[in-house]
């Protein structure tokens, strides 16, 4: 639905001093926001109610492994992820006809597998600090969508941030994936540094999940 009420708002129009159509990065921004939301907000938030509802605690006294089922959430996840993302390139080009250049599918490959795992460890992360159900979705989404508005996610020509805050922004892995998708539907350099954000990030989750994580609240 998102993309295709602001994607219609920018049908026609180009990013500015190129020749470049504004549905052309707007979709792989809206890839970039649903594999967010599937590997981080649902994960974690998914997670967090599992703990404070005491499931994650009764599990470890069932016979299944426990790591089994852990599993079983994040395959689910990346299933979830990979649905979005077939659903929302199909919708793309049927309706924008926005496609990946052919030299870009490598990075658009790496950008979804690598952000797939990133946003991941992120989401368990995020999971390891939320006290209450209540709290999960408000704290999940309002860990990332800020960082999203400003980065240009749904609109590619946003723009005018002071120098810091930009930054800042590009720090984030929010922005790094974004652009790895966007690198895949309009040639420009190879985003190694945004690889380069993505794969650190994925370190930094995972270390703090393994060090966070519990099975009880």
């Amino acid at each position: 639905m998102i993309l295709l009420l602001i994607g219609a708002a920018n049908v026609g129009s180009h990013l500015p001093g190129t020749h470049i159509k504004n549905t052309t990065v707007f979709v792989p921004g809206i890839l970039a926001f649903g594999v967010i939301v599937a590997a981080y907000v649902n994960l974690g938030s998914k997670v967090a109610v599992l703990r404070h509802d005491g499931v994650l605690k009764r599990i470890k006294t069932t016979p299944l492994p426990s790591g089994a089922y852990l599993g079983g959430l994040l395959v689910s996840t990346v299933a979830t992820a990979v649905f979005i993302t077939a659903g929302t390139g199909l919708i793309g080009w049927l309706a924008f006809g926005a496609v990946p250049r052919p030299g870009g599918l490598l990075a658009l490959a790496a950008g979804l597998i690598l952000g797939i795992v990133c946003f991941a460890s992120l989401g368990l992360a995020i999971s390891s600090v939320i006290t209450s159900a209540e709290s999960a979705g408000p704290v999940t989404y309002a860990s990332f969508l800020p960082i999203a508005i400003i980065s240009g996610v749904f609109d590619p020509t946003f723009g005018g941030l002071p120098e810091w805050l930009s930054r800042l922004v590009a720090a984030f892995p929010v922005k790094a994936l974004a652009q790895v998708l966007q690198n895949a539907y309009a040639a420009r350099p190879f985003p190694a540094w945004d690889l380069a954000n993505l794969a650190l990030w994925t370190a930094a989750g995972a270390g703090f999940a393994v060090w966070r994580f519990r099975w009880h609240s």
